[in-house]
């Protein structure tokens, strides 16, 4: 079984170091529109965190569907939910 609230706050504390933000400040719109440091470079690079933090292998679409924190969280909980 998934924890949600664990697998949510592993992505914030990811999203947070990277970003050099506060986990506080991570809601479900924060994006590259929306938050500040989340540029293409950062976006490399929170996927292969994520990757490694969650031990998933993205393919190419759930990459490109990862636009948000919302939908990283989506298709974390999917795939942890498949394993």
């Amino acid at each position: 079984m998934v924890c949600l609230t664990l697998m949510e706050e592993k992505i914030k504390a990811v999203l947070a170091v990277i970003l050099e933000i506060e986990p506080e400040m991570i809601g479900n719109d924060c994006g590259p529109d929306s938050c500040q440091n989340w540029d293409s470079l950062q976006n490399l690079r929170i996927i292969t965190a994520l990757e490694k933090e969650f031990t998933l292998k993205f393919t190419w679409p759930e990459i490109s569907s990862m636009t948000d924190f919302a939908n990283i969280k989506e298709v974390i909980a999917r795939r942890l939910v498949g394993k």
